[in-house]
């Protein structure tokens, strides 16, 4: 299906993006010098955590994906196969799953994972009390939302270790899309005793952390702008991983990397969606959609900001086709928080957002109506409020023009714009010390409940109490095979989030451009996000 196809870069057309970019090793003559299997990147900031249930930044889950692995993995044709796990056997009608892990596979110390790796490391996902975690990853497995409510005990969680080996899974019913989830990031093992050993240190740094994945970190502290992945010698498939080394710099801004690439210094920069037509001509460009939705986020707990009719009225003021058609912005603009060419139905592989349409846009006048019911239950006429973005100088064209439709189409109303470093910017959304705020956020899995019960909206399940959204979601939850049906329960709840409460804004979906080197082969991308794959990938000379 196309939302699950995995893009395999190539250095021609994309036709041939499996037989030549992917092809095996040519032969070399004898007296040729072999190739050094060493990769540099650029990433765009520092790495969080290497903690896997609390990284949850892309630049975090970009390492993590590479040197940790669950019991299924992304293959080079986008298949999802079996990765921890050697066999899977399916029970109950498709309620319980039974997965018997790989007696070779080892973390970067020498020790077995085992079974209880996987039940420590979901239940310790449970236990977090940050807002933001992937937490909700864990809504398919039995009990998971009465323990997180307080309602049931977690040794009542739908998971267990039966032996070293043996994994038993029970979900809250017959979940098509499971196997996406256990491929998350938020959903690979831990070593228990290393974990446990350095508490709330483990994951910090690369000396505090032990992987299972075709790679180890190494060099890593908190504040590195650099560091390496070397090939883990314990990985039980180390025979398929061709790198050696792969080195990290974070990038001083993107012109800087842009010139490292174009002067052989690096093989790979992220570009995202903000560039030039003359960029998008060079050699080793590359550029395809993706589920990265921007959105703005609203602090519930403030009085304008927690008021549903100015809510309303920021999402109806902003023209996100206007934003998304910029010269050097290069995005998709959305009308609900599902992004296009994302989730298709198994049915009659119809898209998501085909199926659901446009939910809101742009409609000045009913901006104008809901913020005089704002004004009038504030009883404020003139209200400034903050907007904050991630410090890029890429965010100042876009900041400009939101700051100039609310300010023009909702008259009293003051806009400053704040650019602050992402980690401040996250730490102020966990403890409401904001406005509004700008964000882009990359699901996990593939599935429209990704962005419908997650989204990057922290705090969702304290500050949203609409109960229309949660009967459908537990509708939606009930269809099990029943697609169609399953599909309308999820429209009706996106509706609900986005139209009636407009909990958060969405703008637009963007286009991730990047760079290349043609002689890096079978770089893989997750189909959900911008996630490099280096499992496959190799230097050819």
């Amino acid at each position: 299906m196309k939302a699950r196809k995995i893009f395999v870069i190539a250095i021609s057309l994309v036709s041939s993006i499996l037989s030549v970019g992917c092809s095996s090793h040519q032969t070399k003559k004898t007296h040729e010098k072999p190739v050094k299997q060493e990769a540099s990147m650029r990433i765009r900031g520092m790495v969080k955590m290497l903690d896997t249930v609390r990284g949850i930044d892309q630049n975090s889950i970009q390492i993590n994906q590479n040197v940790f692995e669950g019991l299924y993995r992304y293959d080079k044709e986008g298949r999802l196969v079996l990765a921890g796990a050697e066999s899977e056997k399916t029970e109950d009608g498709g309620r319980v799953h039974v997965y018997r892990l790989r007696k070779d596979a080892k973390w970067s110390n020498g020790d077995p994972v085992v079974a209880q790796d996987y039940v420590y490391a979901w239940k310790k996902l449970l236990s977090l009390n940050e807002s933001a975690s992937n937490w909700t990853n864990l809504l398919i497995l039995k009990n998971a939302e009465e323990i997180h409510d307080g309602q049931k005990d977690m040794e009542s969680l739908g998971v267990q270790a039966l032996d070293d080996h043996t994994l038993r899974v029970e979900l809250i019913g017959n979940t098509p899309y499971y196997k996406e989830i256990f491929a998350s990031t938020a959903m690979f093992p831990q070593n228990h005793a290393v974990a446990e050993k350095y508490g709330d240190e483990y994951g910090k740094t690369s000396a505090s952390t032990v992987f299972n994945g075709p790679f180890s970190v190494v060099g890593l502290e908190q504040g590195s702008k650099k560091w390496e992945l070397v090939k883990n010698k314990n990985y039980w498939g180390k025979k398929d991983v061709k790198l050696k080394r792969i080195k990290y710099v974070v990038e001083r801004d993107q012109p800087s990397a842009q010139k490292d690439f174009f002067k052989g210094k690096c093989d790979y920069v992220r570009i995202g969606c903000s560039y030039d037509e003359k960029l998008a001509s060079k050699k080793g460009f590359h550029k395809r959609l993706i589920p990265e939705v921007s959105m703005i986020r609203f602090n519930q707990k403030r009085q304008v900001t927690g008021n549903v009719h100015f809510r309303r009225a920021v999402t109806y003021a902003i023209d996100r086709k206007k934003i998304a058609a910029s010269k050097t912005f290069h995005a998709k603009a959305l009308y609900g928080i599902v992004p296009a060419n994302y989730s298709y139905s198994p049915e009659n592989d119809v898209d998501y957002r085909e199926d659901a349409g446009n939910i809101v846009g742009l409609d000045k006048k009913k901006a104008q109506n809901e913020w005089k019911q704002a004004q009038k239950e504030t009883g404020r006429n003139q209200v400034t409020l903050t907007l904050m973005f991630t410090e890029n100088s890429r965010y100042s064209d876009i900041s400009g023009k939101i700051k100039k439709d609310l300010e023009t189409t909702l008259p009293g109303l003051q806009i400053k714009i704040k650019m602050v470093e992402l980690n401040e910017k996250m730490e102020q959304a966990f403890d409401y010390d904001y406005d509004m705020f700008y964000l882009s956020w990359q699901p996990s899995y593939v599935d429209p409940l990704a962005f419908i019960v997650n989204g990057g909206m922290e705090h969702l399940r304290e500050d949203h109490h609409n109960p229309d959204y949660r009967n459908n979601l537990e509708k939606a939850n009930a269809c099990g095979g029943d697609f169609g049906k399953r599909r309308g329960f999820i429209i009706a709840a996106e509706k609900d989030l986005v139209e009636k409460d407009a909990f958060v804004a969405p703008l637009f979906q963007q286009a991730n451009g990047y760079l290349l080197n043609p002689n890096l082969r079978c770089v893989g991308f997750v189909p959900y996000g911008s996630t490099c794959i280096l499992r496959d990938a190799w230097i050819r000379k």
